[in-house]
């Protein structure tokens, strides 16, 4: 800093004094000049010493300025909290050979740290084992191939599971719809309608199909809709078109009954039904 003061004292005085004698310009403004022009400098290099000393303030006002930028897909994922376990039927009523692991594969997509354990039985046993686990609160029914064999007792069962405040999930067809009547007691009426699918936003609100995008692609002709005027009172449409629902919610006492009209049989447009299996699964 003696080496500026002394080297701009020389350098600005001598010219300086020069441009004064030849312009006619007082001494006195031409040493005030000269001392603004010094203390500049040594602000200068006060400022460069003191930013290598704390370089992390710049930083926090350039994050500060930046905008904000986040798809609804982020905020969906940063503000969910995703179930951890989940129970998903494996046995002889259901495609185990197509469908099963790819169900299992989609629903831990994004959520790695959710365990997915496998039921294969509906003995009244092993199906009340399954629905008195107090750890795992969803339970998840891919597309039927044929109608369960299930007893009265283990129907019972499932509606307690519903009442108690858990959720369970049917995924993709009409022996599904068929099965939800026989279990719950609904009187729902197949219906099927070209997409794209829309989101219902009155019904999305303080939900996880909020995150949804507006519309939702049909993937593919096997898309198994229900009558909305069908659902019983309690029941919300979360994708629908021309009257016809591809994914609904029911309040079930305490708990929730929902139904995706997908089978999960081909990567078209998965992506998008993959995150609506994610609502499902989070309600």
């Amino acid at each position: 800093r003696d080496l500026i003061r002394d080297w701009s004292s020389d350098v600005c005085s001598s010219d300086l004094d020069s441009m004064g004698a030849s312009e006619g310009m007082p001494i006195l403004s031409l040493r005030t000049l000269n001392t603004v022009t010094v203390t500049l400098a040594l602000g200068l290099v006060a400022l460069a010493g003191w930013h290598v000393q704390n370089p992390g303030h710049f930083e926090q006002i350039q994050s500060a300025a930046a905008p904000v930028q986040q798809t609804t897909e982020l905020s969906f994922l940063q503000t969910s909290n995703f179930v951890d376990q989940i129970y998903l039927y494996a046995g002889l009523a259901v495609d185990n050979k197509h469908e099963t692991g790819f169900i299992a594969k989609e629903i831990r997509k994004h959520n790695y740290q959710t365990m997915v354990r496998l039921f294969t039985s509906l003995d009244d046993a092993t199906f009340r084992a399954v629905l008195w686990d107090q750890s795992v609160h969803c339970l998840v029914w891919p597309p039927f191939v044929r109608y369960p064999g299930i007893s009265e007792t283990a129907k019972t069962d499932l509606r307690a599971y519903a009442a108690a405040g858990n959720n369970v999930v049917f995924l993709g067809n009409y022996v599904a719809v068929q099965f939800m009547n026989d279990v719950f007691g609904f009187q729902l009426t197949d219906d099927y309608q070209n997409g794209p699918y829309y989101r219902n936003d009155r019904n999305v609100r303080n939900t996880p199909y909020q995150y949804l995008p507006s519309r939702v692609e049909q993937a593919s002709i096997e898309t198994y809709a229900v009558k909305t005027r069908s659902l019983p009172p309690g029941g919300k449409s979360m994708l629908d078109t021309l009257g016809a629902t591809v994914a609904f919610v029911i309040r079930y006492d305490l708990g929730t009954v929902c139904y995706i009209g997908y089978n999960y049989n081909t990567p078209f447009h998965a992506d998008q039904w993959t995150r609506v299996l994610h609502c499902a699964i989070d309600m």
